[in-house]
């Protein structure tokens, strides 16, 4: 058998190649920070899987870029809401059109109906 053979393995160097051509266009972190927005910083630990010390950093160097802002939850004092800011809608904007560039690309070899089926596929696997 070759590793060839394992879907698995497919998967892991095709997902390898696809954050490379990402990487190469945007910031996958801010992006994902950018595009989890609104959100406390706790959640955003929990649906981006980082480190709460991860997220503080991801945050400051957002507001420190002005594109995002924290601000005291309303209904509760304790908790910081981090959420976009103009410059940061339009640079989540930009990072998309440069994702879905990378993704056409990256799909080119199949067809829309297969692309469709892709996703779905993907969308029912584990992350």
């Amino acid at each position: 058998m070759r590793l060839e053979d394992l879907t698995t393995y497919l998967l892991s160097l095709s997902g390898r190649e696809a954050r490379r051509r990402m990487a190469a266009q945007l910031s996958l972190p801010e992006f994902a920070l950018l595009a989890a927005l609104p959100a406390s910083q706790r959640e955003l630990g929990e649906h981006l899987r980082k480190d709460p010390a991860d997220i503080v950093r991801l945050v400051d160097a957002a507001s420190a870029a002005g594109r995002a802002v924290r601000t005291a939850d309303p209904t509760d004092r304790r908790r910081r809401v981090v959420s976009l800011t103009d410059a940061g809608a339009a640079a989540l904007r930009s990072h998309m059109a440069a994702a879905r560039d990378v993704e056409a690309d990256f799909l080119a070899s199949l067809s829309e109906d297969e692309r469709r089926v892709l996703h779905s596929l993907l969308s029912r696997l584990p992350r």
